[in-house]
């Protein structure tokens, strides 16, 4: 109780360390309600709804979503934007929540929103939020977000999925919905998770593995195009998803860093291309908004 008391002053006082943040968000999963500022923490989906998205549920999901957070707060600092209490973020592809409830300790609940093609994701995070910030959208922009309304946009395991087509709009819309100088960061699949697909043929797995092992003929052809920095997807039966994920929106998607530096360029800048196997589990792209003139539209 001592512990709890001592994390929920800190929190009042804003002067939460990021471990400390951490166990206060794991907390909130293991012993709710945690109550910040008179405020609980958002509550949490079933355990099988977060295996079901993540594979894993609890700490163990939380873990993986807090170093992306992280990341992005980190490197938004470093590039010269430091999130502020005023400013708007956007999750994109916001599935339950789990990424976006680690933002709290930047920003306050009305400046957090989320976008998602899935209806039941969006109704459990105005649930377990307790806010209406969040909303279905089609797979393909637009969407009826007003122009330069965020600061930050992050899709977390989001750009790791969708098609050469989609990624392309929804750059285009992000653009539109940027404030002057907004940043992005998104994840894709790195390198080595050709390595881990290959590796899983011949095993004996079914469903979703089985799907990974044979979404390419050829995987050594599929690493040569990475290599060209070409942009590499995967759209087969089995790793396309169910329902508003359709095989022309959704598979797997390989971005290398010459692709996203040159592939939007006219809207953006690619700042940084971060990726340390031993941390993330995705390559972060961060990305700042270009100002584009009428002659250049």
């Amino acid at each position: 109780m001592k512990l709890l008391q001592k994390l929920i002053k800190s929190l009042r006082e804003r002067k939460l360390t990021q471990d400390e943040w951490f166990k206060a968000v794991s907390r909130s999963y293991l012993k709710p309600p945690v109550t910040v500022d008179g405020k609980p923490l958002p509550k949490f989906p079933s355990d099988q709804i977060q295996i079901n998205t993540t594979g894993q549920a609890g700490v163990a999901t939380l873990r993986e979503a807090f170093i992306f957070y992280q990341d992005c707060v980190e490197n938004f600092k470093v590039l010269g934007s430091a999130i502020e209490p005023h400013h708007q973020l956007l999750d994109y592809g916001i599935g339950w929540g789990r990424i976006a409830r680690f933002f709290l300790k930047e920003l306050p609940l009305e400046n957090i929103h989320g976008l998602d093609v899935m209806e039941d994701f969006v109704a459990i995070c105005r649930e377990t939020f307790g806010s209406n910030n969040f909303h279905v959208t089609t797979p393909f922009p637009p969407t009826t977000i007003p122009d330069g309304k965020f600061n930050f946009i992050v899709g977390y395991s989001v750009f790791s999925h969708l098609s050469e087509e989609a990624c392309f709009r929804w750059m285009g819309e992000f653009h539109r919905v940027l404030a002057p100088g907004g940043m992005i960061a998104l994840t894709t699949r790195g390198r080595p998770f050709f390595d881990f697909c290959e590796s899983l043929r011949d095993k004996g797995h079914s469903g979703y593995l089985r799907a990974l092992s044979t979404m390419f003929d050829d995987f050594g052809d599929a690493r040569a195009r990475y290599d060209r920095e070409e942009f590499v997807h995967s759209n087969k039966q089995g790793v396309n998803g169910g329902g508003a994920m359709t095989a022309e929106f959704y598979g797997e998607t390989f971005i290398p860093e010459g692709y996203a530096r040159t592939a939007y360029a006219k809207q953006f800048i690619l700042q940084k291309f971060l990726f340390n196997p031993t941390r993330q589990t995705h390559p972060i792209m961060f990305f700042r908004k270009k100002e584009i003139s009428k002659e250049q539209k």
